[in-house]
């Protein structure tokens, strides 16, 4: 009876000295886990910051080349309205010399087909300059058959946002183009075929 009151002693104190044990493990992965997640958190925000620096290099570079296309997903009216839109038909495109600029409104009437107008012309006066900052100006006049207007991109310092300021010159019209500045052989953009 001895042996048997004192096996089951040793017993229970071998499970309470396990127990005790597992619990430490325990409170050390809970802490350790939390490091992990801290270090994975920091490792994703480092990933997107190289995403985002990369993007911009590449937007910088399609800017400064005259080879890029600014998918706008909202629009700004001249006083100030915002208005949400599909970044693959609405949208500023440079290519050398030539612009190509496509207003596209889903559920409207259109002269593009597509509820909207797209509107082509020829630079003119192009200014190119960059700040202290980092925020980088491109301005420059378009003359076409109907669109005679004055443009002016900015470039954000961080990522590729941009904002695009178009100012017709013929009436008192002004609209701001804000979305994606990318390359131009890396665009996804429906263009109309009815281009005026």
């Amino acid at each position: 009876m001895k042996k048997v009151l004192t096996i089951a002693i040793l017993i229970g104190l071998s499970l309470s000295i396990s127990s005790k044990i597992f619990a430490q493990e325990k409170e050390i992965s809970k802490s350790e886990k939390k490091e992990l997640k801290k270090e994975k958190k920091a490792k994703r925000k480092a990933e997107i910051k190289l995403y985002e620096e990369a993007r911009h290099d590449e937007a910088s570079d399609a800017i400064q080349e005259l080879d890029f296309v600014l998918e706008a997903s909202t629009l700004y009216s001249k006083r100030g309205h915002q208005i949400n839109v599909s970044d693959n038909i609405n949208f500023i495109s440079v290519k050398d010399d030539k612009v190509v600029l496509q207003l596209a409104f889903q559920n409207y009437n259109g002269l593009n087909g597509l509820g909207g107008v797209t509107l082509s012309g020829q630079i003119s006066k192009k200014e190119f300059r960059k700040d202290k900052h980092g925020n980088q100006y491109l301005s420059f006049n378009v003359i076409g058959a109907i669109l005679n207007a004055e443009v002016r991109i900015m470039l954000g310092a961080s990522d590729n946002y941009a904002d695009a300021d178009v100012n017709a010159t013929t009436r008192s019209d002004r609209i701001r183009f804000r979305g994606k500045l990318i390359p131009g052989d890396k665009t996804i953009v429906y263009k109309s075929g009815f281009e005026y």
